[in-house]
């Protein structure tokens, strides 16, 4: 649709397109992409399964085992997107209805700083993901560029420990592009699924702070004499209460949309995330001795960090600015409006007493509070590692 190939929404649109997951895509090109992308990832994820089995090193263990929770946490990303396909859609379908709704320049000058907002965000998040991710795939070539040492005869690297049970040095670049091809497309849909999220969010933040000024804005009048009981065609702030209700009412509904389609995958994957952090930064410590391995590892366990906060980010910011609609009615000059107009407020301020917030699985809530109890999970279970091996 041409109202997301604007600036605003464009590079989301070209990311969720790569992937075959953006709603306004033919079926026939969307499902040729899956088919592809699910064939190269599966193949290698078999590859990664088969090679643990080989595997008689604790530490090579856990390195191992850590890129087959990722492709996992990825998976489950993309099989989100693919049964959320239609209330993605109703979300996209309501950010152009928004767009198209506002008539107030200030109202879509909110709007907008809040769409550039969810820009910024998409390019530092993909920025990092994809610089890490060329970081990552550097590591096995650098024999390959700088020259093998003479006393090395061991197979070359490779991203991961796989088994294709076929001879790994004579295939070794074919194995290599596969394991390269697959990275990129697990990170492609990460980075596709998470940028998608924070557009979403920051659109309902935009939402938010439109409401909240327009509940500023709603009594306007500094009369002396106040007519306690006028008219309703004469009782403006009354029109503009109601008006800021409508708003409210959509607003949550779209916030409730989201919760609908990313809640599932946010409890699975904040499980993913301690399992891995705590693994990689096993894995780090175990290899100090090898600059190349360990920087590797702590790229890793950043980029893996950088995830969850921006997810966890993005959830506190809709809390605080639902909680601004709050603060709004209670700054609010209620004493200078109707009577029928106060009981408006009372129920206004009844409905939003609780912050909108999002949840994973309905188990907790998604918060800054819950990016740092993750984050000290991680370290226990990095302990507990550390402490087995």
């Amino acid at each position: 649709m041409r109202f997301f190939d604007g600036r605003n929404y464009r590079i989301n649109k070209v990311l969720l397109s790569c992937v075959g997951q953006w709603p306004y895509q033919t079926n026939r090109s969307s499902n040729a992409i899956i088919i592809i992308m699910v064939s190269l990832a599966g193949t290698q994820f078999i590859a990664k399964i088969c090679g643990l089995f080989s595997i008689d090193n604790a530490d090579v263990f856990i390195d191992s085992f850590s890129p087959l929770i990722v492709d996992l946490a990825c998976g489950v990303k993309l099989i989100t997107c693919i049964l959320k396909a239609t209330e993605i859609k109703a979300l996209f379908n309501q950010i152009q209805s928004d767009w198209q709704l506002l008539t107030t320049p200030s109202y879509i000058k909110v709007l907008n700083n809040y769409a550039q907002n969810g820009r910024t965000f998409t390019i530092i998040y993909a920025s990092v993901f994809y610089s890490a991710l060329i970081l990552f795939m550097l590591i096995p070539l650098q024999p390959l560029l700088l020259g093998p040492s003479s006393n090395d005869t061991s197979r070359p690297a490779l991203l991961h420990q796989v088994e294709y049970y076929i001879d790994m040095e004579k295939y070794y670049f074919p194995i290599l592009i596969h394991g390269y091809i697959t990275a990129v497309i697990c990170v492609s849909i990460a980075i596709a699924a998470d940028t998608m999220y924070v557009i979403v969010v920051q659109h309902v933040c935009g939402l938010f702070m439109i409401i909240g000024q327009q509940l500023e804005n709603a009594i306007k009048e500094d009369n002396i004499e106040i007519n306690f009981k006028p008219s309703i065609t004469d009782d403006k702030p009354y029109g503009n209460i109601i008006s800021s209700i409508r708003a409210h009412k959509r607003a949550l509904r779209f916030a409730s949309l989201i919760e609908a389609t990313f809640s599932p995958m946010f409890l699975v994957v904040a499980g993913f995330n301690m399992v891995i952090i705590s693994m990689t930064g096993v894995t780090a410590v175990s290899n100090m001795d090898k600059p190349e391995e360990f920087f590797r590892q702590i790229t890793f366990s950043c980029a893996l960090l950088v995830h969850l906060f921006f997810e966890s980010f993005q959830a506190h910011r809709l809390i605080d600015h639902s909680t601004y609609i709050h603060t709004s009615l209670i700054n609010l000059a209620w004493y200078e409006t109707s009577f029928r107009t106060r009981k408006l407020l009372i129920f206004m301020l009844m409905k939003t007493r609780e912050p909108c917030v999002l949840t994973a699985g309905k188990m907790f809530v998604i918060s800054m509070d819950t990016f740092s109890t993750i984050v000290r999970t991680s370290v226990s279970y990095f302990t507990m590692l550390r402490s087995m091996q």
